[in-house]
């Protein structure tokens, strides 16, 4: 390469404008995905989709030692907002309950959801309530989730995936 061809390489490459003609500024055709996820979309959906009080309809423990979900009579409201953040109210006097379920005529917990959409899972942390979180909802399991229209069913799984507790909930309008 001749020196001369050397300069002309080395002016063309640090010209601040291109030599040739750009196009117009205007809005983009497609809007981009932020993050390095496409559907980065779905998380919002998820939760949005979430969003809003939820009353209980059913729940079911797996008693220690026990070969069958065994039905629990409760009601609550679990209310998840748009941050993440949720609460859960519930009443029991069912024996079969967790005896710290029994503790007090009313269990309030507070805390943040973690969505793992691929795997269809909610993991509940920094919970606090009025008795011990880790003895009645062992927030150290995964739930899985289901959501269909106005029902949000949770399965509180163990490391083994043995689903311990199931609940349904129904939106309240």
């Amino acid at each position: 390469m001749t020196s001369t061809a050397i300069v002309w390489t080395i002016a063309v490459g640090c010209t601040q404008s291109p030599l040739t003609h750009q196009p117009q500024a205007g809005p983009m055709n497609k809007p981009v995905a932020l993050g390095d996820n496409p559907n980065s979309g779905e998380l919002e959906a998820t939760r949005r989709e979430l969003e809003g009080t939820w009353e209980l309809t059913s729940l079911e423990l797996l008693p220690p030692g026990g070969a069958a979900m065994t039905p629990i009579k409760a009601s609550g409201t679990l209310t998840y907002d748009d941050f993440g953040n949720l609460s859960i109210d519930v009443r029991t006097t069912d024996p079969a309950a967790p005896p710290a379920a029994l503790e007090a005529d009313r269990l309030v917990f507070k805390g943040r959801a973690v969505l793992d959409l691929p795997a269809k899972l909610l993991k509940l942390v920094n919970l606090t309530g009025n008795v011990d979180p880790n003895d009645v909802l062992s927030p150290e399991n995964w739930r899985r989730f289901e959501l269909d229209a106005d029902t949000l069913k949770l399965s509180s799984i163990d490391n083994l995936g043995h689903v311990k507790m199931a609940s349904s909930w129904q939106r309240k309008h």
